[in-house]
Formats: structure tokens, C-alpha cells, sequence
């Protein structure tokens, strides 16, 4: 008996550490959104993203909190929280997807992908595909990045206006970059 438990748990502890070496992660991703506007343009940033990748399969998410968006121009800020963004009624926004394309874990170098998945914004899940970056560093660190086109519309957000004049464009520029480590150790994504 007691050898079988020490198989199991050799087992277990070995799958564990396969499993760990897969897995990489940050707490520091970074998200920003921009829109022109006539009066003053909307530029958001959020540097707390959750993102966690495994590399033996591709899958990524990103997990956002809406709170953590720090806007250029405060009062737009207050505005586009409760008015636009509701984050009272959709406090989370993300990505659930996979990493698409011939990248090598381990080998440094900067890969070409395609991220396809589901976006959540404003409580509406929307697929998505998308071109990006994937940077493996020398120290092992995996970067990923990407931009790409939101239309405000396609989640149920309304267009900001003044006196009957849209304030922004109905497509938002957004950006993301992450660096991700193995394991738990964590490093800043922008600087």
C-alpha cells in the first residue's frame, strides 16, 4: 500500500511540474483603448491585466477589470465608466482564446501568430481573430502584442455625443502587450 501511494504521488508531483513548465503568466499585462474625438480624444490604459498562457496548447486569456482603466482626462474617465462602460453592472471584460501559428517556446526569436477566440466587453462575447506578436526572450520570457479595431456598436456600447454630435469614432483602436514568466514571478509589461 505504501508503495502505491509513493508511485502516485511521484506520478502527480512529476505532471505537476510538466504542467508548471507550460504555463506562463502576469499580473502586469497591458490594455489601452484610443478614439479620436473632435474635443478630446479618449485614451484609457489598464496595466493590471491577468494573462496566462500555455504554451503546450496555445490557450491565452486575459482578464480584465474595468476599474483599473486610468483615462488622460478624469472627468471622460467618471463619464465612460458610468455612462458607456457601466462598469457597475460589467465590472470584467477578457479574452479566451488560442495562439495560432508555429511558435517555439524555446527558442528566442519573434513569431508572427494569430490569436483567435472570444472578447468580452460590456457583458457581449463576440469572436474574434487576430493578428499579433509572440517574442520568446533569451531569459525565457514569452511578449506578446497585439492592435486591433473595436467597434463600439458591435458590444452595446453607445457612441458618446455632445448636443446631438458623436464625440468619438465608432471604432476604438486597442493595444496589448504582455510579458509573461514561468510560474509565479511576475514582471512589468509597459514601460
Amino acid at each position: 500500500m505504501k508503495t502505491l501511494f509513493i508511485i502516485i504521488a511521484t506520478i502527480l508531483l512529476t505532471l505537476q511540474g510538466v504542467v508548471a513548465q507550460n504555463e506562463y503568466m502576469s499580473t502586469k499585462g497591458y490594455v489601452s483603448f484610443f478614439s479620436k474625438a473632435p474635443v478630446a480624444d479618449v485614451d484609457a490604459r489598464n496595466e493590471k491585466v491577468k494573462v496566462n498562457l500555455n504554451s503546450s496548447n496555445g490557450e491565452v486569456t486575459f482578464d480584465i477589470t474595468m476599474t483599473d482603466f486610468k483615462f488622460k482626462n478624469e472627468k471622460m474617465g467618471r463619464d465612460a465608466r458610468k455612462k458607456y462602460l457601466e462598469i457597475n453592472k460589467y465590472p470584467k471584460a477578457g479574452f479566451k482564446g488560442k495562439i495560432q501559428g508555429k511558435i517555439d517556446y524555446d527558442k528566442p526569436g519573434s513569431y508572427k501568430a494569430t490569436a483567435a477566440g472570444k472578447l468580452k466587453i460590456h457583458g457581449v462575447e463576440k469572436d474574434i481573430t487576430e493578428q499579433g506578436t509572440v517574442t520568446i526572450g533569451e531569459n525565457g520570457q514569452v511578449k506578446l502584442q497585439s492592435e486591433f479595431s473595436v467597434v463600439l456598436a458591435d458590444y452595446n456600447i453607445e457612441t458618446p455625443q455632445i448636443l446631438g454630435q458623436e464625440m468619438t469614432e465608432d471604432n476604438v483602436l486597442v493595444k496589448i502587450e504582455a510579458t509573461l514568466t514561468k510560474g509565479t514571478k511576475d514582471v512589468a509589461s509597459k514601460k
